[in-house]
């Protein structure tokens, strides 16, 4: 049983990608080409379906196209402040090596957003990346991948979902850490620099304590014998 193609890439020669299914031991290509938003068709994340994988890989068949990256749950938080509709563009290559394994190829671009390392701002980075994944059905055969490929652990039905590939790959290749290229101020340095900044006259450092200070209930003092103690309410009888 086939799933329908649900999205299509109108970029020219998408049918170099893939080899005759009769063909299924053939060499893969190497790695997915490069694609530019323009090439591909925009949907929703929404209209992304869930495959089985034994029959894509039989079939070759091969996906292309763009969701918004915010529209993919696990990928909201790095959409770009100011670029909120940025895209998520990829292409996806299922097939079958000559070991009759299930393996996909797989390729992602978008721009995410994370804060500096260094000054603790955010920045925006472009984010390519390429994959070849294994689908397996258990953590036995997981250990057996080799290095090369991304073991991928897909349910006794043999489904999965487009949509978690995607998120998937682009939470791998997301760098540890995010600096920008120019030699930004440290975070720890801005603030001395604001604690040395000269204030204009007639005013006065705002004290970050001050509205703590208000809500702290005050005691009440009393001197007895010369010293100051605190006093102690009576309970209202």
């Amino acid at each position: 049983m086939f799933l329908p193609h649900c999205y299509l890439s109108v970029q020219e020669g998408l049918s170099s990608l893939s080899t005759s299914a009769n063909n299924a031991d053939s060499a893969p290509a190497a790695g997915v080409p490069a694609i530019e938003p323009q090439d591909v068709l925009v949907q929703s994340a929404a209209s992304l379906p869930d495959l089985f994988v034994r029959a894509s890989c039989d079939s070759e068949r091969v996906f292309r196209g763009a969701v918004r990256l915010g529209d993919l749950p696990r990928l909201a938080q790095w959409v770009p402040s100011d670029e909120p509709g940025t895209l998520l563009v990829f292409s996806l290559r299922f097939f079958r090596d000559a070991g009759r394994d299930l393996l996909a190829d797989i390729s992602v671009q978008t721009t995410v957003q994370m804060d500096c390392a260094r000054c603790l701002k955010p920045m925006t980075l472009p984010l390519v990346s390429e994959s070849v994944l294994h689908f397996v059905y258990n953590d036995e055969q997981a250990q057996h991948v080799i290095d090369a490929r991304e073991p991928i652990l897909i349910d006794a039905e043999g489904s999965i979902a487009i949509a978690a590939l995607l998120e998937e790959e682009v939470l791998m290749a997301l760098p540890p850490v995010a600096m920008h290229a120019h030699q930004c101020r440290p975070a720890w340095q801005e603030a001395a620099l604001d604690e040395t900044l000269p204030t204009a006259p007639g005013t006065t450092r705002p004290n970050p304590f001050a509205a703590l200070a208000k809500q702290w209930p005050k005691p009440e003092l009393t001197v007895r014998d010369g010293a100051v103690q605190k006093s102690k309410k009576k309970d209202d009888e």
